[in-house]
């Protein structure tokens, strides 16, 4: 039995990122986010690259 990988769903990224959904697709529209499409074409995002990007982004952010 294969194991999926867990993804997040574009509400979840967006609270994540501290943005708005729309700005999680738009992202992922333009190659920015890694996506995969769900057979009813919803995005998936792979939920430990995001957490990777997370953590990238929050070391090059000024500590404060």
């Amino acid at each position: 039995m294969p194991i999926e990988p867990n993804n997040l769903r574009t509400a979840q990224v967006a609270e994540l990122l501290h943005v708005s959904p729309k700005t999680v697709s738009r992202w992922a529209q333009e190659g920015r986010l890694p996506c995969l499409r769900t057979l009813g074409g919803h995005r998936r995002y792979p939920d430990a690259e995001i957490r990777a990007l997370l953590e990238t982004l929050s070391e090059l952010s000024p500590a404060g």
